[in-house]
């Protein structure tokens, strides 16, 4: 039986982060082959991912309504929403427009490192070892990643470079600015009104009807699974793998998401991808194995680093 559940676990956690990765690879294809950009895209992910979510937590009676009776919590979903949810996704699509989805992933995949050194400023002391290591390890990926070991020259353009490391310290402010609403509110009910107020922010600067893509099976196929798969089932399924395994198990099955990713990317997308670029991105996966055997910070924000990318 014991077994069984972290069987279970370990699949829907694996799941969870290809659906992600294969997102980010189809957000590639939208970017190459049509008009949209990272604002309309991300509009509709999160417009589409907050009213199914509405829809989903209806239907399961989960509370959606305490939290506005208390106007400091709604002041959080506002400052999660703006500094977390809404630049999270922005910058890693931007980081996936400017380069690949192999290249954008990875980079993110630093995001836990940005965290590290959060928990080392804010406690004002050094770092530990495992701390330590995966920034070293992030730094040197990170540089071979970009330059192939040659600090004069980027293989990957400069906006590509800054958009993917935003995008990590996105990850971690994402992370971060909504723990205490967690210890409060279902994640459900935090993430809900959290991508249906970025959803209509984002449709402030351009408005939905205005979106620059032709409405074909394919692209329509392509929203839908950026959508449902990347957003709305990769989300449920992190959540329910949760109950199964420990959160450190979940954080170190999160590599299958930028693996995922390089995989469409470099087999069916044409992306070239040298030793490396592969030793660079292993180099800054391998940052999430070191924080998490080293149990800094990983078990204290497993459970909710990866519930609203």
């Amino acid at each position: 039986m014991q077994l069984s559940r972290e069987f279970k676990g370990i699949a829907l956690a694996s799941i969870s982060a290809t659906f992600w990765g294969v997102s980010g690879a189809i957000a590639q294809t939208l970017f190459d082959t049509t008009n949209i950009n990272s604002v309309e895209l991300t509009e509709i992910r999160m417009l589409g991912a907050g009213i199914c979510l509405l829809l989903f937590s209806l239907i399961t009676h989960v509370n959606l309504w305490s939290i506005w009776r208390h106007p400091a919590d709604v002041l959080q979903i506002v400052a999660y929403t703006v500094l977390g949810l809404m630049p999270v996704q922005f910058t890693y699509f931007l980081a996936v427009e400017a380069s690949n989805a192999a290249t954008g992933t990875i980079l993110q995949f630093t995001g836990p490192v940005f965290i590290a050194l959060w928990l080392v400023i804010a406690h004002r002391q050094l770092p530990t070892r495992a701390e330590g290591l995966a920034i070293f390890c992030a730094l040197l990926g990170a540089f071979l990643l970009v330059t192939h070991g040659n600090p004069g020259t980027l293989v990957i353009s400069a906006m590509a470079l800054l958009w993917g490391l935003l995008s990590g310290v996105a990850s971690a402010t994402n992370t971060l600015l909504p723990t205490r609403l967690l210890t409060k509110y279902d994640p459900l009910t935090v993430n809900t009104w959290s991508m249906l107020l970025g959803g209509f922010l984002f449709s402030l600067v351009e408005p939905i009807w205005k979106v620059r893509i032709p409405l074909t099976l394919l692209n329509v196929s392509k929203l839908s699974f950026v959508i449902l798969f990347g957003t709305l089932l990769a989300f449920m399924f992190f959540l329910q793998s949760l109950r199964y395994v420990r959160p450190t198990v979940v954080s170190l099955l999160d590599a299958f998401e930028p693996l995922s990713a390089t995989v469409i990317a470099v087999a069916l997308l044409g992306v070239s991808f040298g030793w490396l670029d592969i030793l660079g991105s292993i180099l800054i996966i391998s940052t999430v194995f070191i924080l998490a055997i080293g149990k800094q910070p990983n078990d204290r924000t497993a459970s909710n680093f990866k519930q609203s990318k």
